[in-house]
């Protein structure tokens, strides 16, 4: 390959992260463990699939840790970050920060689901069974069968992602507009 068309991929490439991360998604932290060995990755690449049977898409990097304990059946947590998590989704995104150790120790970090580890704090947790994995270039796309469902009982906010930036809702509850019709119907 030329280094014309080798720089005009990575153009291509840079161009595309940065087109797309103006959709601006949800945060979440994936857990999986395996005969206990448990891997957590932030992630953003997260969709809602299919209502019967509940089942949702995951998207890890094929070189994330995460990713090594991938096999159908295998029980894995998607976990809603709140904006009083923005450290922990630093964390698990591999950055250098400073956390207190109660923080990073998993007694405290995770709580006990039947299936997997999740979050504790988050603001819902959706356990799942992998159902089905396909080849996505660079990732998985792992399709999870939803098993168990935790929801936090207090109003939070969620983290949000656009732009390459955390953002945080800006509008109060009864200035949000509903949607003309639900989607899911």
């Amino acid at each position: 390959m030329s280094k014309d068309v080798e720089q005009q991929k990575s153009d291509l490439i840079q161009d595309y992260r940065n087109n797309i991360g103006l959709f601006a998604t949800g945060v979440t932290v994936l857990i999986i463990e395996h005969e206990g060995d448990v891997r957590c990755m932030t992630a953003n690449a997260v969709s809602s699939l299919s209502l019967d049977p509940i089942q949702l898409l995951v998207c890890p990097s094929k070189k994330a840790a995460f990713s090594g304990l991938l096999k159908e059946g295998a029980s894995f947590t998607v976990n809603i970050l709140g904006i009083h998590q923005e450290d922990v989704s630093n964390y698990f995104a591999g950055a250098k920060i400073d956390m207190d150790e109660s923080q990073v120790h998993y007694e405290h970090l995770f709580s006990d689901s039947s299936y997997a580890p999740r979050l504790k704090d988050c603001l819902a947790s959706f356990a799942c069974k992998i159902n089905k994995q396909y080849d996505g270039g660079d990732h998985w796309i792992v399709v999870g069968e939803v098993m168990e469902l935790y929801k936090k009982d207090e109003k939070l906010e969620p983290l949000l992602f656009f732009g390459g930036k955390y953002h945080y809702p800006a509008k109060g509850e009864d200035e949000h507009i509903q949607p003309a019709g639900d989607p899911y119907k």
